[in-house]
Formats: structure tokens, C-alpha cells, sequence
């Protein structure tokens, strides 16, 4: 018999009645058990369901032949653009993920082929390309794309865009000097612009996503994955409210970070994976290549001023800056008081109520000072072999 997981029992446990609403559904599950809910969201194999204010992944296959339907239904008049543009709700309750995994199964949509514009679908991107493929390439660096995004939900972070109804643009290119002349900068995987004439997207050139031309057609080569890309996805996918200033750049970045480090593979991300953390901020990342090598000594200035440093500031010493923040991202999200990111997610609600930083800080410090702030990061990474200097 196969063993439901915790979240869907608690799913099922919640036979409470909720206000009626023309979205709200009764769902049934193949024992015959009923659920009050409505449809969120459907992704890969779960559909997420809303029940008592709150989201929950359910399994679709454990649902009856008519729910399966009904969710299929639901899901092409979302694509079709016929959502009921209700707002979502952020998660914040949900546990803190340890092991992402993308469906490999998903289906790719041929949107587009068409002289030099090629448009492919997967359930929450399109994949603008200047190249024609073939949709098995693009299911596979799909996987890359469709994880992250289910990274970004399951993160109880509160964030709201991951969820947004309309697809989010990608745009490949298979030469780099292409990629280049449309504004990707030297040496880098990919790019995500947030503003000006390619509002909220990510550029890439296909040999990023491990895709190389053979003959006249294009194959992945799997062990040019580039793990780093989530880092980008990372960024079009987090609120705008978490840009603002004093949050921008330790956080926002910090946060693409701890999802890029994150041990991702053929879908998958290894969330507990902290070996690959620390090898990508003290060194050169565990494949030899691409970390920050900052060494087991991270020197910073006086903590409230490096939090609340202007973003170009943030940028003009990047490497460590990064990977500074990384660290303390990871610090408030596993390490800090209780070990259940309370502060952080105190201080990102305030963020989200439109707070300004240094006030907002006051959720991160819950009475402590700066200085004792200093102190309890420096004890939390001393006993995993990474010495914090602040001056």
C-alpha cells in the first residue's frame, strides 16, 4: 500500500467548510474521502489546492477520474489566458522543503515555428528561440526551469509571482555573440533583465543549457548542465517588494544563491546539499569550477552597513559580497533562533507592508543588537568551519 505523505493527510483533515465561492469544488479521493477546496495551481504531477486560507500540493493521481479531468480542464483555460485572476495567497506556513523534483513528464507546446521565431511552452515558460528544436531538447531544459519555479513556491517566503497565471518569457540564442549583442554580459551563463525593453526576462544562450548542434539539429550534452542558471531564475521569480532597498542585494541576491547552490540535478534539488554551499563560497563550487573562493575567512564591515549598502555598492566587490550573502541567508534560514526562519519571514512581511529598512531590521534583530547579531552568526558558522570577521 503506498504510504501518503504528511502534508496530504493533513490535506484530507481538513473537512472544514469554507466561504462559497464560484471556484470552490468538491474534490474526492479514490477511498472516497471529500475536500472543500479550489484550484491554485496545477504543477507537474500535483494540483495545489486551497483549503482554510491555505495551499496545499495534492497529488493529482490520487484524486478520482472526474477531479483528474476537471483539473485538466482548469489547467488549459489557464493557459488559454481564462484564469479567474483571483489573488494568491503567499506560503508561508508550508514546511521548509528539503528535496525538489520536477515532473519529467511534462508535456512541451509547439507555440510558434515561424521563419527565425521559434516559441515552445512548458507549464509556466515560453521559450523564445532563434533556432528551431526539437521538443524532446527543450523538455529537458525545461526540467531546469520547472524546478526552480517549484523551488520558489514550496519556500515559505511568502512570495506571490511564482504562482502568477501568465507564463513567464525565456529567450535563447544559440550563437554567444548574439547573446552578447542582446545585451548578455561577457562571461556570464545567462541574465535576467527586470527592467527597460526586456521587462522581467531571462536571456540565455543555448550552450548554457547544455545544447549543442549535430548536423542540422540540436541534442543535449547532460553533463554541460549549468547549475547556475537557477540563480537567474531565481531572480525573475522573487517579489518586487523584496528588491527594496536594504534587502536588495544581501537578500535578494543571497537568496539566488542558497537556490543555486542548492545541489540541482536532471530536475531535481538537493535543498540540504550545504556541502555544495560551502564548497561554492570558500572555493571553486564541488565540480572545480565557478565558486566565489573566499576562503574559511569571511571579512565584512560592521553588519548594518554592509545590509543596508546601496546595490551598485553591493556589486563593486561581488565576489564577496555573494558569497557573504549566501551565508547569511542560510544563517536565517536554518541556523537563527529557533530554526524555523521566523525572523526572516517576520522581516520579509514587513517588507511586503511596505516598511522601510533600518526599520524593517528590527524584525531580524527581535531585540537583539547588530553587534549580538554579529556574534550569533559568527558562533552559528564556527562550528561548520567558516570564521566571520566584522569590523
Amino acid at each position: 500500500m503506498k504510504r501518503l505523505s504528511p502534508l496530504y493527510i493533513v490535506a484530507l483533515c481538513l473537512l472544514m467548510a469554507v466561504s462559497a465561492q464560484a471556484a470552490t469544488r468538491t474534490f474526492t479521493n479514490q477511498a472516497g474521502r471529500k475536500i472543500e477546496a479550489e484550484i491554485v495551481e496545477v504543477s507537474g504531477a500535483n494540483v495545489v489546492l486551497k483549503m482554510g486560507g491555505k495551499n496545499y500540493p495534492v497529488p493529482i493521481a490520487s484524486l478520482s477520474a472526474a477531479d483528474q479531468t476537471y483539473i485538466k480542464e482548469w489547467g488549459e483555460k489557464q493557459s488559454r489566458g481564462g484564469g479567474s485572476g483571483a489573488p494568491v495567497e503567499g506560503n508561508w506556513d508550508g514546511d521548509w522543503p528539503r528535496l525538489i523534483s520536477a515532473s519529467v513528464s511534462q508535456d512541451i507546446e509547439i507555440l510558434k515555428e515561424d521563419g527565425d521565431e521559434f516559441v515552445y511552452a512548458s507549464d509556466h515558460y515560453e521559450y523564445h528561440c532563434d533556432v528551431k528544436l526539437n521538443t524532446s531538447v527543450v523538455k529537458r531544459f525545461a526540467l531546469l526551469f520547472e524546478a526552480t519555479n517549484l523551488f520558489m513556491r514550496e519556500l515559505p517566503l511568502g512570495m506571490v509571482k511564482p504562482f502568477q497565471e501568465k507564463r513567464f518569457r525565456i529567450e535563447l540564442c544559440e550563437r554567444m555573440g548574439t547573446y552578447h549583442e542582446r545585451g548578455g554580459p561577457q562571461g556570464s551563463a545567462g541574465v535576467y533583465f527586470s527592467g527597460g525593453n526586456k521587462n522581467d526576462v531571462i536571456l540565455v544562450p543555448l550552450g548554457s543549457l547544455g545544447v549543442k548542434r549535430v548536423g542540422s539539429s540540436f541534442s543535449v550534452d547532460y553533463k554541460k548542465e549549468n547549475k547556475t542558471l537557477s540563480h537567474e531564475i531565481c531572480h525573475q521569480l522573487t517579489d518586487r517588494e523584496y528588491y527594496a532597498p536594504g534587502a536588495r542585494g544581501w537578500f535578494t541576491e543571497g537568496l539566488a544563491e542558497y537556490i543555486g547552490t542548492s545541489g540541482y540535478r536532471s530536475g531535481k534539488f538537493n535543498v540540504d546539499d550545504l556541502s555544495a554551499l560551502k564548497a561554492y563560497v570558500t572555493a571553486y563550487g564541488e565540480d572545480g569550477n565557478g565558486g566565489r573562493a573566499l576562503g574559511e575567512t569571511i571579512r565584512l564591515p560592521n553588519l548594518d552597513d554592509w545590509m543596508q549598502q546601496s546595490y551598485s555598492s553591493f556589486l563593486n566587490n561581488a565576489g564577496l559580497n555573494y558569497g557573504a550573502a549566501a551565508l547569511i541567508v542560510y544563517y536565517f534560514f536554518h541556523m537563527d533562533g529557533e530554526k524555523d526562519a521566523a525572523r526572516i519571514k517576520a522581516f520579509l512581511k514587513e517588507i511586503k507592508a511596505g516598511t522601510k529598512c533600518p526599520e524593517a531590521y528590527d524584525a531580524l534583530l527581535d531585540g537583539r543588537t547588530f553587534e549580538e547579531l554579529e556574534e550569533d552568526i559568527t558562533k552559528a558558522w564556527r562550528g561548520r568551519g567558516i570564521r566571520f570577521e566584522f569590523r
